[in-house]
């Protein structure tokens, strides 16, 4: 009989966690973890736990293990999730085979395969195929299994993983030992052998040494046996595990009986029957109760081969092992003939042809048949692909050879043909280096006159950059004159202006004649309408020379303190003021230019309000923002308007688009001003009413507009510095014309 170990055969899965299963305290740690979380996890979470501790538990309590993979197969069809119903099936019918109910486990597996298939899982279906393999191997339902290993063969043949065919092909060796067919088994395990060599594979070699040693021993090579069983004794040595131990004493106890050394074999047998009861292994305990027994009928101890005999049935029946099942129907049939009971000899006699008639049917010849052909077909037809492809690669290489041959002479060829044109290339190339060297003696001179050119040219710029900067810096001059002269004319007009309201108010108190007071009032109006010009004209220097600072802007109190002025100047009864800001709103920029320009917008649309009676004046004011960078201030009023002729002009100073004007046209000037000293821009839009809208669009962040200003200051000043430094190292030259010349239109620009 086979020895069969389970960790050779089992999925990927299983073999992830050998290393698990050596570190007991730590896996524990983590299941009673694991365990923990359980108590409070639902849904996707819950089976995920229940997975994870039937994986834990994988090989080192099956019994438990099984009804958390249960639970958690139960829970993936609650939620309708195929994966998790495929993988938590599985582990269960994996699990379920460990706890010898084989048939279940067969159900369970058999159940999830199509849902695997349908999904494309593939890493699962090997693993699904390889357990129902090993499943039926157990019940000798051989021809189901051999067609689950040959199915598990491709896959993994397709995939080119010789570790995983090197088991599928060990798998497949068991099915024919199992058939008794041992030469056919010793190949599939010979060829098991030669894939883990050929990738350095150790996982499980000493297991597969020892079912080569099996089929010797049945093909009575019993030496040859032994030496494949001590071989792997020698590669685990000390450090062998119960299992190999348990098979190899299985093995060394086969050939002793073989070479009927009775005693020796029965130690054999002793030592791996108590490793078997140890590890929980109830199919190796079955196959060495046989052994035991038919050792006890060798020495005529006819009860106690009855005992283990009838053992050996138990322990099969309950896990349906039914190869060794009649094995031991057969040797109970032969012991009662022997001892002369023949009603019980009759009894097993039935229960073994039974049986066998059952399992070894001729629809099971026929489907071993049928499998065996289907399979030596793929081989074949493998074989006749790969023939193929080395024909096709060697017409591969003959095309090949004959391109190149073909290649070599068309070379040849262009070579001949390239020698004749570099012949007939290097005479003409005489005669045109003989014309080129004309033509670059022509160049030369050419590039002699162009670079007296240049120099003349270069020259002609220079001058013309000086006058250029000197331009500049007269216009500079000039308009700093001028916002001296406005500057200094405004407070000079301011003494007398203040004068003259003095003398208007003290005539005011003395002249009682009505036209006298008239007049006087009259003047006294002119002149508070003219010291409003002169302030708003200091204003112009102030906007033009004032060092700007930034910091955060408040729109409303900004808005409220101008209204309360407004307020104290008189406002219209009727004259509706609104405005809204955008909470959102952050502005960094100078106060004072930000007030001038809300300050003069308002008093704008105040001073020009609409007086007819049908109509309810109102000024709204609405603080947004504009776009990313920019925002946005809106004056709209639905005032007297302003006529389309003028719309160009009225941000012009002294330009007045209307008889209400007070100030000369000073207010939308400044407005304009302040805003471009901030880097804005100022737009004049009608309303649907004929009224007024003034836009206005200010930068968010004042500051990166300064600090670039700062750096333009401090170029313009370093070139300002090189002119002066080239003007003097002319006159020390003695180009004293230049100077002279320059110097003249200099006074010429500032006469003008």
């Amino acid at each position: 009989m086979q020895v069969y170990h389970s960790s050779i055969l089992r999925s990927f899965f299983t073999v992830l966690l050998v290393a698990c299963s050596l570190v007991s305290f730590a896996q524990t740690s983590k299941t009673d973890s694991l365990k923990n979380r359980l108590q409070s996890a639902v849904g996707k979470d819950r089976y995920d736990l229940l997975f994870g501790i039937a994986y834990e538990l994988f090989d080192v309590d099956n019994q438990e293990a099984v009804k958390y993979a249960t639970d958690a197969n139960l829970l993936a069809q609650e939620l309708g999730d195929s994966l998790a119903i495929t993988r938590s099936g599985r582990i269960r019918g994996q699990l379920l085979r460990r706890v010898d109910n084989t048939l279940e486990s067969i159900t369970q597996l058999e159940y999830i395969l199509p849902i695997a298939k349908r999904n494309s899982y593939l890493s699962e279906e090997k693993i699904i195929l390889n357990a129902l393999a090993v499943s039926y191997t157990f019940i000798a339902n051989y021809d189901k299994a051999l067609e689950y290993n040959f199915q598990s063969l491709e896959i993994r043949e397709r995939e080119g993983d010789k570790k995983a065919i090197s088991m599928a092909l060990n798998n497949i060796g068991l099915v024919y030992y199992k058939l008794s067919n041992f030469e056919q088994s010793l190949d599939f395990y010979t060829r098991a052998l030669n894939a883990k060599q050929e990738v350095n594979d150790s996982f499980d070699l000493e297991i597969l040494l020892i079912n080569i040693g099996l089929c010797y021993n049945k093909m009575s090579d019993h030496e040859r046996a032994q030496e494949f069983v001590n071989q792997a004794f020698k590669i685990c040595g000390e450090k062998c595990d119960s299992q190999i131990r348990m098979q190899g004493e299985f093995v060394l106890g086969l050939s002793s009986f073989e070479f009927e050394e009775y005693s020796k074999s029965l130690i054999h047998f002793n030592t791996a029957l108590d490793l078997s009861k140890e590890m929980g292994d109830r199919r190796f305990e079955a196959e060495i109760s046989h052994y035991q027994g038919k050792l006890k009928m060798i020495d005529k101890d006819f009860p106690s081969a009855v005992d283990w005999m009838k053992r050996a049935i138990e322990l099969s029946k309950s896990s349906g092992y039914n190869g060794i099942l009649i094995s031991s129907f057969l040797e109970l049939s032969k012991l009662y003939n022997e001892t002369s009971n023949f009603q019980q000899a009759s009894y097993y006699q039935n229960e073994y042809i039974h049986l066998k008639d059952s399992i070894y049917s001729g629809e099971l010849i026929k489907n071993l048949a049928k499998i065996q052909a289907n399979y030596e077909e793929r081989v074949n037809l493998q074989t006749i692909r790969e023939r193929d492809e080395n024909i096709k690669l060697q017409n591969e290489l003959i095309a090949r050879q004959r391109l190149q041959y073909i290649f070599i002479v068309l070379v040849s060829i262009l070579v001949v043909l390239l020698a004749t044109v570099l012949i007939w290339a290097n005479r003409r190339q005489h005669r045109h280096n003989a014309a080129l060297s004309e033509a670059k003696r022509v160049i030369e001179d050419q590039n002699k006159e162009l670079t007296k050119s240049n120099e003349e040219l270069d020259r002609r710029v220079q001058q013309k950059t000086r006058d250029l900067f000197l331009t500049n810096e007269s216009l500079t001059q000039v308009n700093e004159e001028l916002d001296n002269f406005i500057y200094r004319t405004s407070h000079d007009i301011r003494g007398p202006l203040v004068t003259l309201k003095g003398v208007c108010n003290v005539a005011l108190l003395d002249v009682k004649d009505t036209l006298a007071i008239d007049y006087l009032n009259r003047l006294d109006l002119t002149a508070e309408k003219l010291n409003s010009i002169l302030t708003r004209l200091l204003i112009v220097n102030q906007i033009n020379h004032s060092d700007l600072e930034a910091s955060t802007i408040d729109f409303k109190e900004m808005i409220d303190n101008i209204l309360v002025s407004e307020r104290k100047n008189g406002l219209p009864s009727n004259l509706s003021i609104e405005y809204q800001i955008d909470p959102s709103v952050k502005l960094i920029s100078d106060h004072a230019l930000i007030r001038i320009v809300l300050e003069n917008l308002i008093d704008n649309s105040i001073k020009f309000y609409n007086t007819s009676e049908r109509i309810k004046p109102y000024v709204k004011i609405k603080v947004d923002r504009g776009n990313a960078d920019k925002i946005r201030i809106r004056v709209e009023d639905n005032g007297i308007g302003i006529n389309p002729r003028d719309k160009d002009q009225i941000f012009h100073l002294f330009v007045r688009a209307s008889e209400r004007s007070e100030t000369g046209g000073i207010g939308l000037y400044l407005s304009k001003l302040s805003t471009h000293r901030l880097g804005g821009e100022i737009i004049l839009a009608d309303t649907s009413e004929r009224g007024t809208t003034f836009m206005v669009l200010i930068p968010a962040d004042l500051r990166p507009i300064l600090e670039k200003r700062r750096e333009e200051e401090e170029l313009r000043k370093k070139d300002k510095a090189l002119r002066e430094k080239e003007m003097q190292a002319r006159e020390k030259a003695g180009d004293y014309e230049a100077v002279i010349g320059i110097s003249s239109k200099q006074n010429n620009l500032l006469t003008s």
